[in-house]
């Protein structure tokens, strides 16, 4: 049996048994795919309003920085904002309801991310 089935190997299958289908190109256009995708989220956008910029509200916790997100009310409350300093400008990194805990996200960041935090008060 070996050397019969490794004939049927090297020679192939025979012209008049094999199987024979049609081949089918499937067309992608990744632009025409993402078209609906592309016009419900400016619809979401648009009905969502103009972008505010609002900064993050900033915890640590166990040596991890949790952002949640920001009540209006709290807005309000906000005394201080940490400001980082890059070669394009300033960025707002976020803003505190009190110098403590402004000071100790400046430290957190001149130890752990050698980077340099102005506290401005709002």
């Amino acid at each position: 049996m070996g050397p019969i089935m490794a004939r049927a190997f090297r020679e192939g299958v025979e012209q008049k048994k094999r199987v024979k289908t049609n081949v089918r190109r499937r067309s992608w256009s990744p632009l025409r795919d993402l078209r609906g995708l592309k016009t419900r989220t400016e619809r979401i956008g648009e009905a969502m309003g103009p972008l505010v910029e609002i900064p993050a509200m900033v915890r640590i916790e166990n040596e991890h920085w949790v952002f949640e997100r920001i009540e209006e009310g709290t807005l309000h409350n906000l005394t201080h904002k940490l400001i980082l300093h890059e070669e394009d400008g300033q960025k707002v990194i976020g803003a505190t309801t009190d110098m403590e805990t402004a000071m100790k996200v400046a430290k957190c960041m001149a130890i752990k991310e050698h980077r340099i935090v102005m506290i401005q008060p709002l």
